[in-house]
């Protein structure tokens, strides 16, 4: 079981996948009200999935980016 966690936690395409998942759960939610929502101060749940799920979609792809740095430069030496 701890292998399992170990493997989920440190997987960067698995994070990617979760990230992309709640960002569309989120606008799924809130898409066709987004923008009337804000200008009213409507802001509820769904907005804060979106943020989360765009928070962690960016620290994902720079951990993707920055691995893929790591094995360019292993691969010039």
């Amino acid at each position: 079981m701890m292998s399992v966690i170990r493997f989920i936690s440190r997987n960067k395409l698995f994070h990617l996948f979760l990230a992309i998942v709640t960002v569309g759960s989120g606008l799924y939610e809130v898409g066709a009200t987004v923008i009337e929502d804000i200008a009213s101060g409507n802001i509820h749940g769904g907005h804060g999935v979106v943020t989360i799920g765009l928070w962690h979609l960016c620290k994902s792809l720079s951990d993707i980016v920055e691995g893929s740095d790591y094995f360019s430069e292993a691969m010039k030496s």
